[in-house]
Order: structure tokens, then C-alpha cells, then sequence
């Protein structure tokens, strides 16, 4: 359970394909931060609440919770937890922008998504799924409003030290991981995962050129003196400089396998991640939506590199290799 000195790693069910997400319980002097929250679920909750028990943790004792992100499995607990302890509650600002129309008025986003497909060459009866594939996140999580807003190199006092708010944009625009300068520890939420990459996606609510905001933020942590690395997903691991290289290399890999699908007549975004992720195009509905998010992040890095041209017209977007 303690995973450095006091830091308690909690790990949290999920109901998907990824089974667990890990929350950290920071000491702080007679209190506690903590670093995501889990998803608005029972068997979380449950889960979350026999951690407190068993490590003598009463949720008063909670003063501070950092959200590395506002997807479900960070962010859905947050609102019940700031009610329940009166904790500060602080995520970065670009997140907060997209609170609303992701969880509030999700109506509206769906109508942006089922344009989005349409231009991108997805059939109609594909889009007709593919458009509400993210509808359910809204029961995983209660929307609320941060005590405390980042935009990066914030300096946040614990008891024994500081924790650097790094700002880390591609899985999302507002991603922040937490670094503790003087224990070398970095908490990555998705940002840097031990076994795989998150997704990238260039979507309606992502930056212009997420894989190139990815890969600059994936630089900038590698500039951070770090010996240990707490991420969201998978176990705790040495050597961030290498994984880094590891990921670095596995999407320039898949801009020049892009490259090779997209040689000859201009295709859609569509066709290219069937060719690019077949296997993953056979499979559910949300696996597909985030095939096409990850094969148009790419393609939007190759062209803004001048080796990959976008053709718009009023209703399709199409690519070919320069």
C-alpha cells in the first residue's frame, strides 16, 4: 500500500477492458492530499472508503484533492469527496472548460461529434453508434466546480516539501502530472503509463495537434529529475527516460505505417484507421471512436510536419501523403 514514503497507492475497480485505476493518498502534516478520486461508482466508493478504514484515514483528514484530469476514472468521485471532507479541489483550467458540455449538456456535444464523423467519412450507420459511444460516462461522474485552478508550474506546499504542477496536454488538453522534486517522484496520471500509451485523439473537445502537444509534454517530464513514476494505470516503475523513448519511437512508427496507408488517392480519416487498426475496428463501438481519434491525431501531426496533406471541403475532410 505505501509505495514511497508517505504515499499510499489505493486501487480502484472499473467495469472496463482497463479493470483498475490507481488513486494516492499523500501524507501532509496531520492531513492528507489526494491525487485523482476514482469513478462515481459503488464498488469505488466502497472500495475507497474500506482504504480510508483500513489506513485510520477519516475523510475530515482530507484537505486537498489534485485531479490529474477530468475523465471518469480520475475525476468522478471528486464532487461527492469535496462534500463529504471539504477538501480543496484543483485541476488545471483548460479541464474545467470542458466539465460542462462533456457532463451537462452532452446533447449539445453529440450533435458536434455526429458532424465531426460525418466529415471524417464515417457511413451513417456506423456514426449512429459511434456518436453517443461516450453518453455513459456522465452517470461515472458528478459534475463540480474547483476551488483552485492550474496552468502549470504551480508550487504546491505539502508538510514535508512541494509538489511542481507540470502541465502535460495530449491525452487531454489540461492533463497535469504532480511532480515531488525532492523524492524524485512523479504522479503521471495518464501521461506516462508503464505498459501502454494513452490515447491520443484529435476529436470536437481535443487541442489542434494533440500528438505534437503529447510528445512535447512526454519531453518536457523527461527534463524532470525523476527515479520513480506513480501512474494511473499499471504498477509503479523506474527508468521514465527510457519508457519515454519507448512511446516516442511507437508513434513515429505509426505516423510512417499512416504514411503507407495514405499513399495514392486522398481517403477519409475512416478508411485509414480501418486500415491502421483493423483489429480494433472489428471490435466494440467506443474501441472504434477511439481508432478514428488516434489515427486523425496522427495524420494531423504528419501533416502539420508537411508529410501528410489535409484536403477540406465543406463536408469531408480527406488525406493523402505529400
Amino acid at each position: 500500500m505505501e509505495v514511497a514514503p508517505g504515499v499510499l497507492r489505493i486501487v480502484l475497480p472499473m467495469p472496463f477492458e482497463l479493470k483498475h485505476v490507481n488513486v494516492y493518498l499523500l501524507r501532509d502534516g496531520d492531513g492528507y492530499t489526494l491525487v485523482d478520486t476514482g469513478l462515481k461508482t459503488d464498488e469505488s466508493r466502497q472500495e475507497l472508503d474500506a482504504a480510508f478504514d483500513r489506513l485510520g484515514v477519516r475523510i475530515d483528514q482530507i484537505r486537498r484533492i489534485l485531479i490529474t484530469h477530468i475523465h471518469p476514472d480520475h475525476f468522478g468521485l471528486a464532487g461527492e469527496l469535496r462534500e463529504r471532507s471539504g477538501a480543496e479541489l484543483v485541476i488545471h483550467r483548460l479541464e474545467v472548460a470542458l466539465m460542462e458540455p462533456r457532463y451537462a449538456r452532452a446533447e449539445d456535444l453529440v450533435q458536434d461529434v455526429a458532424h465531426w464523423l460525418a466529415v471524417n467519412g464515417v457511413p451513417e450507420e456506423e456514426a449512429e453508434f459511434l456518436k453517443t459511444a461516450s453518453m455513459g460516462a456522465r452517470e461515472l461522474v458528478t459534475l463540480v466546480e474547483p476551488d483552485s485552478l492550474l496552468e502549470g508550474s504551480e508550487r504546491l506546499r505539502l508538510a514535508a516539501g512541494e509538489l511542481l504542477a507540470v502541465w502535460t496536454p495530449g491525452h487531454s488538453p489540461g492533463h497535469s502530472c504532480f511532480y515531488w522534486r525532492d523524492r524524485h517522484l512523479l504522479f503521471s496520471g495518464d501521461h506516462l503509463l508503464p505498459k501502454i500509451s494513452p490515447n491520443i485523439g484529435l476529436h470536437p473537445q481535443s487541442s489542434a495537434d494533440p500528438l505534437g502537444d503529447y510528445l512535447e509534454s512526454l519531453r518536457r517530464i523527461g527534463r524532470l529529475a525523476i527515479e520513480t513514476v506513480l501512474p494511473a494505470h499499471g504498477e509503479p516503475f523506474t527508468d521514465p527516460a527510457g519508457r519515454i523513448d519507448e512511446i516516442s519511437r511507437h508513434h513515429g512508427e505509426r505516423k510512417e505505417a499512416l504514411l503507407r496507408a495514405a499513399q495514392g488517392a486522398p481517403c477519409s480519416g475512416w478508411e485509414l484507421a480501418d486500415r491502421l487498426f483493423h483489429g480494433a475496428m472489428e471490435r466494440n463501438v467506443f474501441q472504434k471512436r477511439l481508432a478514428l481519434q488516434e489515427t486523425l491525431a496522427h495524420c494531423q501531426s504528419l501533416a502539420q510536419e508537411g508529410r501528410l496533406s489535409k484536403l477540406v471541403e465543406r463536408d469531408s475532410v480527406r488525406w493523402v501523403a505529400a
